[in-house]
């Protein structure tokens, strides 16, 4: 007996569509694949740690160990192709020279001729400045002590000193020889005493006015030390604590009132320019670190992990990274808009991130 038509009909759109189903990804899958590239072209630059060549000409670095991890589990062939810097290899991207940058910070202003990979680390912006040794804190404390304005005022309280000196002395060496003799160079020196005596502390009780006006000269003068010794200890202390803070930077709101450079046209100088800190450029991070190191700057403002990597193999002992970031962002590896590559390099990428390698890997370089 014939089925029912229309039951045919239903069965055989199904299997049609089961069909189309089942073809089109595996067609769009060939497709994809088909168009990765044979031979990806990743752009380099030099840039430790991301980005480094040996004198042999090999690349290594944190950058060139991922993307090579991630291409050996794609098992995708690549070749280097090296650039200026990184405003080159942006540059070659956006024109086409290049399939890869494998590691790049995002940013919305790449967004428009660009795709990002999964972010595969956190980072931000770190503040370097001149190491604090133990010895060059006592040369310093030294240097601060015996500083010109603090001289100024221990100069102010010796001369007020002779001058009260001078007047008891005359007007006790008549009547008061014993304690302030009437040799002239020996009753002042006598009278100097018994000022600085008294101005320190409240007397020894070894040399004593005895005349009215000795006393009174006495009394004004125990009176204004105590104001002259609180005005100089206030002195002493502002001037020590200045002097100390001067020149140092202990997080990003003292940056405001330092010598802060950065590298030129790079993402810390035009972050720093915008929150109304005045930034020195420099042409090269060695160039920076060299005037943090000799103290012509207070700080240099650069990646975290730029810094750290640089700043350990360069500068130990002679320039600190302060702990802590700022302007956090997420870097990942940059590829053409619509790339084909994208969704496999992600996988591989996360299975990277998953492996016992990774943590190692990381901290190789940047811890």
């Amino acid at each position: 007996m014939l089925s029912n038509p229309k039951a045919i009909l239903a069965k055989a759109s199904g299997m049609v569509c089961l069909s189309l189903l089942l073809f089109l990804p595996l067609n769009a899958l060939s497709q994809e694949i088909s168009e990765i590239p044979g031979k990806v072209r990743v752009g380099t630059t030099i840039a430790p740690p991301v980005f480094m060549k040996t004198a042999d000409g090999r690349w290594e670095g944190l950058g060139i160990e991922i993307w090579q991890a991630v291409a050996q589990s794609m098992n995708l062939p690549f070749e280097y192709r090296e650039y200026s810097d990184f405003w080159a290899l942006l540059d070659a991207l956006k024109k086409g020279e290049i399939d890869v940058i494998p590691s790049l910070p995002a940013a919305e202003r790449h967004e428009s001729f660009m795709d990002l990979s999964q972010a595969y680390l956190k980072s931000g912006l770190s503040i370097a400045v001149p190491a604090e040794g133990a010895g060059s804190k006592w040369v310093s404390l030294v240097e601060r002590i015996f500083s010109r304005d603090i001289l100024q005022v221990i100069s102010w309280l010796i001369m007020m000193a002779i001058i009260f000196g001078t007047i008891v002395w005359a007007l006790e060496r008549r009547r008061n020889p014993e304690m302030f003799a009437d040799n002239t160079l020996q009753g002042i020196g006598h009278g100097i005493w018994w000022s600085i005596v008294t101005m320190t502390t409240v007397g020894y009780g070894d040399k004593a006015p005895k005349t009215v006006g000795g006393r009174i000269v006495a009394l004004i003068w125990m009176l204004l030390s105590v104001v002259f010794i609180a005005n100089f200890t206030a002195n002493i202390t502002s001037s020590l604590t200045i002097s100390e803070l001067r020149g140092k930077v202990r997080g990003f709101n003292d940056l405001y009132n330092a010598r802060v450079g950065s590298l030129s046209r790079s993402e810390a100088s035009d972050y720093l320019a915008k929150h109304g800190i005045a930034v020195i450029p420099f042409e090269s991070i060695e160039e920076g670190l060299l005037g943090v190191a000799s103290k012509n700057l207070d700080a240099f403002v650069l990646n975290e992990g730029v810094l750290k990597y640089r700043v350990k193999k360069e500068f130990p002992g002679r320039v600190q990274v302060i702990p802590g970031t700022f302007d956090e962002y997420f870097i990942s590896i940059a590829l053409r808009q619509k790339s084909p590559l994208r969704k496999p390099i992600n996988k591989a990428l996360l299975k990277l991130m998953e492996s016992e390698n990774w943590t190692k890997l990381l901290d190789r370089y940047i811890k």
